[in-house]
């Protein structure tokens, strides 16, 4: 059986996203306390894979992951888009008149504001991990305090939902990466990774971009990361969909962007995951 390591416990958003990706494939799930311990689990081949959120839809992208990525020597074998729906849970038989505290993650509690700021009695505590605040209520059996989480965490810690759905913005979706040691081949792949840097020159980054937009590559993300070494110089991540899936197109694009950068490094070639998004 593979293993992945996520960051959190299981019950997590990053365990949905294993089984999002594996489904219906059993694995099995490795916890890990932070993006740092997941990297080093991965590179130290003590697992399989690791799952690791890169963006949200909503706080835009996870700076700190790129470069674990990259200082890591990681690839990508496949991306996730997840929809993160978020909960309020508590012990069963409790009910919100009962309720004077929640605990969860920080992200959690900006992304449902609107439903507690109904409660101005309620005290919000910001902790580590949605999942771990739903297993301590469960073990330290923890009346009057409830955590925002995910149907998984309340079907695996056995608590109740007292108001399901509770975040600000339902089209609020974490994109996570499955990484590996290895590169893999994908076979009907649409979509890549680069990471690339260029001379510090006028038009250096643009050429680049002419030459994707030139060989039909569609530029779907582009993100700029400090240089390592250097004062206020930037690499970028970038990634590109392939708009007719021309493999030829594709990799003369690679090659050109190769003669057109000091560095270039395909992280990963992989399915894109489209989102689903409702009206």
């Amino acid at each position: 059986m593979k293993s992945v390591v996520i960051q959190g416990i299981k019950g997590s958003f990053h365990h949905e996203a294993v089984g999002k990706f594996f489904n219906p494939e059993q694995v099995e799930i490795v916890d890990s306390p932070t993006f740092n311990s997941l990297v080093k689990q991965v590179v130290s081949k003590e697992v399989d894979y690791g799952m690791m959120a890169i963006e949200n839809s909503i706080a835009g992208s996870i700076l700190p992951n790129y470069s674990l990525l990259t200082k890591n020597d990681l690839y990508i074998l496949g991306e996730i888009a997840l929809p993160i729906k978020h909960h309020l849970l508590a012990l069963k038989g409790q009910k919100l008149d009962d309720i004077t505290e929640v605990r969860t993650h920080p992200m959690a509690l900006l992304q449902c504001e609107n439903f507690l700021d109904q409660y101005t009695d309620w005290k919000r505590l910001a902790m580590d991990d949605t999942a771990t605040c739903a297993r301590n209520i469960q073990q330290n059996q923890l009346t009057g305090v409830a955590s925002i989480g995910s149907s998984l965490a309340a079907q695996m810690y056995d608590l109740e939902i007292l108001a399901d759905n509770i975040h600000d913005v339902f089209d609020n979706y974490t994109r996570f990466y499955l990484l590996s040691r290895e590169p893999k081949k994908v076979e009907g792949f649409n979509k890549a990774s680069l990471f690339f840097y260029t001379d510090h020159q006028k038009g250096s980054l643009n050429k680049v971009l002419e030459i994707l937009a030139s060989h039909d590559l569609n530029l779907s993300k582009i993100q700029s990361i400090p240089l390592s070494g250097s004062v206020f110089q930037y690499s970028f991540h970038a990634n590109v969909v392939l708009v007719n899936q021309d493999y030829d197109l594709y990799y003369k694009a690679i090659e050109e962007v190769a003669k057109a950068t000091r560095y270039l490094k395909v992280l990963g070639e992989f399915k894109e995951d489209k989102l689903v998004i409702s009206e």
